[in-house]
């Protein structure tokens, strides 16, 4: 096997309909999507009967013909016709087949298709059962062989008679005539004068052609002089609504008519009605070159049907993931609110008192060591005077700190906030979609203690780095000039040296010494030591800022962010049916392309036998 191996390939293709069939089941739970579900039904057929027998060598033979078409449109007389005898019953009630019937020529030893997958849910019942079983089965029943009749020229064929096309909501019935029509090489689409344009009936039959089926149809029921002006009629008003091509023409589909029939025409479709029989069959065989090349066309079809509408296909689940983004949205939105309300309620107020040490520890570190410091002691007493002013002044001109707000107040408080307002928007979309109908029972069911105690989880991890992060940076600012001695000396004797400068400077001018030579000294080494605290003070600035912007991306890093994600997937997690939206949403395009490589590798590669 080129490209992929018999292993990966039946796995991709068991995977592959079983996401489709997926998608189906999803689909008929909302009934505005019940006409996507034959769609899907549809594609998961073909992957089922076209790819996987072609990758696993299974014959061509027996080529399979469908008859499809509306209720009471005369699929049954098309099917006598096809097999040369009365072998359907007709019968006047619309509904009334149930299953499929599979007709064989007596002529056709080919043994019958045994892969995985065939038909999928369909069982073979082994003995005849009446037409209107309504149950996912199918039936075989051989042709008896016509007195003095020659070859027949559709042995090499199954002649499938299907149940009514009438409505997309019947997740039955109709899912059985589109198991047999996704098997099918050659679909005859039967439709009547009166019921010709009949809505379902003409989208299952642009359902048909867009998947790339070779299909004829046959009109019946009127009067045989109307039957050239029916077929143009039907040629304009349903096949001219057919998809274009990509070159832009309409798909060819031939049309022919069997008008009204005499009850000898009907009785005996090989002898009375053979001039209909032979244009119906000449119809047939027209589009079936040789077994070979017919089923290479339907796999080649059928891939390029599921490549170029996989995304469509994947359309009908948008509406579902677009709900499940604006809960994404919503949950973002709360974080976003739960970090300006941290920012504001505790961030912007928090002094960071560990900076204050680290700001008197510097200030310390700067005066001179060892005899130096009887010259430090000496300027620090000729700062006395203003350093009593300056503490007065600030008791009586600067307010007293107010209390700043605990920081785990402030986040117990706004994550409550959050899921409150998570709830609140659940419960107010709560009847427009049934994702949000899961996230209101979920916040019924305990989600807001589910949140509570993530967070919790969270906040101890969160707690330890923030704890460290305040003594590192605070730590930094000392330890770096500590063990810098080159240049804590230099400042060190620039500050010892700037005071010295300014006493002499104003000791030379106020000479000789008097009262003003009193005020002036304190207030020059007041102001130096001023000049030295203001740029301790921005330094230590710069880091409680840093510190501040950095618990900022820590509390959005370790706390709200693993919260949000959580929040987010929680729809889609635990099992739910939006878990496996995801999973197939992300694995059908990509199934998708690997078995279209695989499946146009083998078709060039050599020809099938």
């Amino acid at each position: 096997m080129l490209g992929m191996d018999a292993p990966d390939h039946r796995s991709s293709v068991r995977q592959l309909a079983e996401d489709f069939s997926w998608l189906e089941d999803h689909c008929r739970k909302q009934d505005s999507l019940a006409a996507h579900a034959g769609s899907l039904r549809l594609a998961s057929a073909l992957v089922r009967n076209v790819v996987g027998p072609f990758l696993e060598d299974q014959a061509p033979k027996p080529l399979h013909l469908a008859v499809v078409g509306g209720a009471g449109t005369g699929k049954s007389t098309a099917v006598n016709f096809l097999a040369g005898g009365i072998v359907a019953d007709a019968n006047p009630q619309a509904g009334y087949t149930r299953h499929p019937t599979a007709y064989i020529p007596a002529s056709n030893h080919t043994p019958w298709p045994s892969h995985l997958g065939f038909l999928g849910p369909l069982q073979r019942i082994a003995q005849e059962k009446p037409a209107n079983l309504d149950e996912d089965v199918y039936q075989v029943r051989r042709i008896a062989p016509r007195a003095g009749a020659g070859s027949d020229p559709l042995e090499d064929f199954v002649i499938w008679d299907c149940p009514d096309m009438t409505t997309w909501a019947s997740a039955n019935y109709v899912s059985r005539l589109i198991e047999v029509a996704a098997l099918a090489d050659v679909i005859v689409y039967v439709a009547s004068d009166e019921r010709y344009n009949d809505e379902v009936p003409t989208q299952f039959l642009h359902l048909l052609v867009k998947a790339g089926k070779a299909v004829v149809v046959v009109l019946t029921k009127m009067r045989e002089t109307d039957a050239p002006a029916f077929v143009e009629h039907f040629r304009q008003e349903v096949l001219g609504r057919l998809p274009k091509l990509p070159d832009g023409t309409l798909p060819q589909v031939p049309v022919m008519a069997i008008p009204n029939l005499s009850m000898a025409e009907r009785a005996d479709p090989a002898g009375a009605g053979a001039k209909h029989r032979v244009a119906l069959v000449n119809q047939i065989l027209v589009q079936c070159e040789d077994e070979a090349t017919t089923r290479k066309r339907t796999v080649a079809n059928a891939v390029r049907y599921l490549d170029g509408a996989g995304h469509s296909l994947l359309e009908v689940a948008r509406k579902d993931l677009n709900e499940l983004e604006l809960w994404k949205s919503i949950v973002r939105e709360g974080q976003v609110q739960l970090e300006e309300r941290y920012r504001k309620e505790y961030l912007t107020g928090e002094p960071f008192r560990r900076f204050d040490q680290s700001r008197d520890q510097i200030m310390s570190m700067l005066e001179l060591p060892g005899s130096g410091r009887f010259l430090s002691t000496a300027i620090w007493g000729l700062r006395t005077p203003y350093r009593l002013a300056r503490n007065y002044l600030s008791g009586v001109m600067i307010r007293p700190a107010v209390m700043n707000l605990n920081e785990r107040t402030v986040l117990d408080a706004a994550v409550l906030a959050w899921m409150d307002h998570l709830q609140t928007e659940a419960r107010k979309r709560g009847s427009g979609h049934p994702l949000w109908k899961q996230i209101t029972q979920g916040f019924d069911a305990g989600l807001t203690s589910q949140a509570r105690e993530r967070y919790q989880h969270e906040y101890r991890s969160y707690e330890l780095r923030e704890s460290d992060e305040i003594e590192r940076a605070s730590r930094e600012l000392t330890e770096g000039l500590e063990k810098n001695h080159a240049v804590l000396t230099s400042f060190r004797v620039g500050k010892a040296g700037l005071d010295v400068a300014v006493l002499g400077t104003i000791v030379a001018v106020s000479w000789p010494p008097s009262a003003w030579l009193l005020l002036t000294l304190p207030l020059g080494v007041s102001a130096t030591h001023q000049v030295e605290e203001l740029v301790v003070h921005s330094t230590v600035e710069a880091a409680r800022t840093k510190v501040r912007h950095s618990r900022e991306a820590l509390i959005s890093e370790a706390l709200t962010n693993p919260l949000s994600l959580w929040l987010s997937e929680w729809p889609a997690s635990g099992g739910t049916s939006y878990e496996r939206l995801h999973q197939v949403l992300k694995r059908v395009p990509e199934t998708i392309r690997s078995l279209d490589v695989t499946v146009n590798q083998k078709l060039t590669s050599e020809p099938q036998t």
